[in-house]
C-alpha cells in the first residue's frame, strides 16, 4: 500500500461506502402522473441527464443527488456520474461517501474508470468486477485538505483542457487542409505554373479496361485458408487492410474467377455503411477476389492508378459524385453504371505523376503533424492520470499541521454509523442533479 502523509488515513472502499445496485421497476409511465411521480433513473437518464419514464416506486431502490452513480453493466461499465433523485435503474449502482468532500470522492472514482472498464467481468455483457472495485484502498486526507486537493485538480485540469482543445482544433484544421489540397490538385492548381499539357474530362468508364463487381454465392466457398477474399470491411479506411481477411477456395471454372484482383486495381465499396470507401491494390497480394459489395476498377494505360485513387477519395471530387449518386435514391448503394458515369478531369501522364508526387509529399507532412498531435493528446491523458495519482498519494498540495487529521474524521463517521437514532437520508424529490459524463 502507498505510504500516505501522517495526517491521512485509508480504508477499503467497500467497507467505507454505502452502495446498492438498482432494480427495474414493475410499473413505468412515459408521463408523470399522480401515481407515477418518481423519476426512473435508467442508463439513458444517466447519460443524457433527462428523465424519460416515471414509476410509482413499488419495489424500487432509490438513489439520491448526494450519491454517485456508476454504470455496472455494459461496454461503459465503471463510468461514474453525479447522483440524481429517483428510482435506480438495474444497470446502475449508487455509491455514497459519508462526510467526504463530494468532488474529492468523485475524482477518486473517475481515476479508476479505465482500470475498472478494462478489467470488467462476464461473457457477453461485461460488468464491473466487485472484487476489484470494493477492494480499492480509498485514501482520506483531512477535510480541509480535500478542498485544497479538489481546487488544485480543477485548476490543473482547466489548463490541460485548454491545451487539449487547441490540439483538437489543430487536428480539425489539418483535415480541412487535406481536403483543400486534394480539391486544388484536381482543379489543376498544384501544377498550374509548371503545367505544359491540356486537361480533359472523361467519364471513369472510358478510363477503365475492366469494371465488375463481386459475385453472389461466395458463402459456399469460404475456407479456413486459401485465396484472399476482399470485403467492404477491408476497405473502410480508404486503404486495403488485410488484417481481418477471409479466405475462399473456389473451383477452377467458378463464375467468381472474373473478379480476381491485380496490382493497380482500384476497389470501391458499392453497398453498406462504407459505401464510396476505396482502396488501391498497390502490390501483388497473390490470388484474391472481391465480394459482391465491392467494385473492381482496372485503369487503362492513359491514367496513373494513384492519380485516379486520389481523385476518387477526394471529398470535393470523385467522392462527392459517388456520394450524391449513392444517397440520392435514399438507400446507400452504387451500381456499375454510377461508377462509369463519374467525370474525371485529368492531364497527361507526366503531370498526373507530378500531381501525385506533390499530393503525397504534402500529405506526408500532414500525417506527421497529425501523429505529433496524437502523441500530445496521449501525453495529456497521461498527465491527467498523473495529476490524479499525485492527488491521492498526498503529493499534489502541501499538508497543513493545523488541519484536523483524518483519523478524527473516521472516528466521527464510525460514531454516526453506530448511532441508531441518526436521521435517515432525505427522500428523493423531483429535483435532479447534474450528471457528469
Amino acid at each position: 500500500m502507498l505510504k500516505l502523509p501522517n495526517s491521512w488515513a485509508a480504508v477499503k472502499l467497500g467497507d467505507f461506502v454505502e452502495n446498492e445496485k438498482g432494480k427495474k421497476p414493475k410499473n413505468e409511465s412515459k408521463t408523470k402522473t399522480a401515481s407515477h411521480n418518481l423519476p426512473y433513473v435508467d442508463i439513458q437518464a444517466f447519460e443524457e441527464n433527462v428523465i424519460h419514464t416515471w414509476t410509482d416506486g413499488v419495489g424500487c431502490r432509490l438513489c439520491y443527488e448526494t450519491d454517485f452513480l456508476m454504470v455496472w453493466d455494459g461496454s461503459r461499465s465503471g463510468l461514474v456520474g453525479k447522483g440524481m433523485n429517483g428510482a435506480l435503474g438495474s444497470t446502475l449502482v449508487r455509491i455514497y461517501f459519508p462526510s467526504m468532500v463530494n468532488d474529492y470522492a468523485f475524482y477518486f472514482l473517475q481515476s479508476k474508470y479505465q482500470q475498472i472498464n478494462t478489467r470488467a467481468k462476464g461473457v457477453g455483457i461485461p460488468h464491473v468486477d466487485p472484487a476489484l472495485l470494493w477492494n480499492y484502498d480509498f485514501p482520506i486526507p483531512p477535510l480541509n485538505e480535500q478542498h485544497r486537493i479538489v481546487a488544485k485538480i480543477e485548476e490543473l485540469f482547466s489548463e490541460l483542457d485548454k491545451g487539449i482543445e487547441n490540439l483538437k482544433t489543430a487536428r480539425a484544421q489539418l483535415k480541412v487542409y487535406r481536403q483543400a489540397l486534394l480539391k486544388h490538385a484536381f482543379e489543376g492548381k498544384l501544377t498550374s505554373a509548371s503545367s505544359d499539357g491540356v486537361w480533359v474530362e472523361k467519364t471513369l468508364g472510358n478510363l477503365l479496361d475492366f469494371l465488375t463487381s463481386g459475385s453472389r454465392g461466395w458463402a459456399q466457398y469460404y475456407a479456413a485458408a486459401g485465396d484472399l477474399f476482399i470485403r467492404a470491411q477491408n476497405i473502410k479506411h480508404d486503404r486495403l487492410d488485410l488484417n481481418d481477411i477471409a479466405f475462399v477456395s473456389i473451383p477452377e471454372r467458378a463464375e467468381g474467377l472474373r473478379t480476381r484482383v491485380k496490382k493497380g486495381d482500384l476497389l470501391i465499396t458499392i453497398t453498406g455503411a462504407n459505401v464510396t470507401k476505396s482502396a488501391l491494390v498497390e502490390r501483388d497480394v497473390g490470388t484474391a477476389y472481391v465480394s459482391q459489395h465491392v467494385a473492381l476498377c482496372r485503369p487503362t494505360t492513359e491514367v496513373f492508378p494513384r492519380f485516379l485513387y486520389w481523385f476518387i477519395v477526394a471529398e470535393a471530387a470523385g467522392r462527392k459524385q459517388l456520394s450524391d449518386m449513392a444517397y440520392g435514391a435514399g438507400k446507400p448503394g452504387l451500381n456499375l453504371e454510377n461508377i462509369r458515369s463519374v467525370l474525371v478531369p485529368f492531364p497527361g501522364l507526366p503531370e498526373q505523376e507530378k500531381i501525385v508526387e506533390l499530393i503525397e509529399g504534402k500529405l506526408s507532412e500532414v500525417d506527421q503533424l497529425d501523429l505529433t498531435i496524437t502523441n500530445a493528446l496521449q501525453q495529456a491523458e497521461a498527465l491527467r492520470q498523473s495529476i490524479l495519482k499525485k492527488a491521492y498519494a498526498g503529493q499534489l498540495v502541501p499538508q497543513d499541521p493545523h488541519d484536523e487529521p483524518a483519523s478524527v474524521l473516521l472516528a466521527r463517521i464510525k460514531a454516526e454509523r453506530a448511532d441508531v437514532t441518526a436521521k435517515p437520508r432525505k427522500k428523493p424529490s423531483s429535483k435532479r442533479a447534474h450528471v457528469s459524463n
